[in-house]
């Protein structure tokens, strides 16, 4: 779903157990990470202002954001087969919603500022949009994102010195026990990690 590697012409299929892959099976997101994204939706969209969420995939997080009735809620997605299914699930006629179908590296210098984002680039370099969070989030209010334990865990040991953020964030976070979701057969978690850690990444007052 992004320059890196899931660009607007890369193949994605959702398949009928709820998931969504590439072109060669691989997966992109399941539908067992609801329970995260709740949680997830929870952290960035609960003073129900403006909230933006980068990455659609199976919409897990933005059907949960639309629960706290945000102000306005924006997501940007660049792959045509998740725009279409966007598009199919009624996405274009919430009131509150825009669509951004473009990728976040063509739009970023474009945003306004919002009370919340969240991020989920699957296989993405995320490093620069770490980068330039800074110029897209309201001071005080939150940033958080797909914590993938295969791209470097942020938890209670490591969360003061992961450098990107820390230049310019305050991060605290939540954790939740996933010991009840079934994770044997997902190729891209972490099987001895039974804890998943929420960032929640603020800027620094000035």
């Amino acid at each position: 779903m992004s320059h890196n590697l899931y660009h607007s012409n890369e193949k994605l299929t959702y398949t009928s157990e709820g998931n969504l892959v590439d072109s060669k099976g691989a997966e992109v997101m399941m539908g067992w990470e609801s329970g995260i994204m709740k949680h997830q939706a929870t952290t960035i969209a609960k003073n129900r202002g403006d909230i933006l969420n980068v990455g659609f995939g199976l919409g897990l997080i933005d059907n949960y954001i639309q629960s706290f009735n945000p102000k306005t809620h924006t997501i940007i997605e660049s792959n045509k087969d998740v725009q279409k299914k966007m598009i199919d699930d009624g996405w274009l006629e919430k009131p509150n919603v825009t669509l951004i179908f473009k990728s976040w590296q063509d739009v970023l210098n474009d945003l306004p500022k919002f009370d919340g984002v969240f991020y989920d680039c699957w296989l993405d370099d995320q490093k620069p949009f770490d980068e330039n969070i800074k110029n897209i989030l309201k001071p005080g209010c939150i940033y958080s994102f797909f914590n993938n334990p295969n791209n470097g865990v942020i938890n209670n040991i490591a969360i003061n010195s992961y450098n990107v953020l820390s230049e310019f964030c305050n991060i605290t976070s939540t954790s939740i026990n996933i010991d009840n979701i079934d994770i044997k057969k997902h190729n891209y978690w972490d099987l001895d990690n039974k804890t998943y850690w929420i960032p929640e990444c603020r800027l620094k007052k000035t």
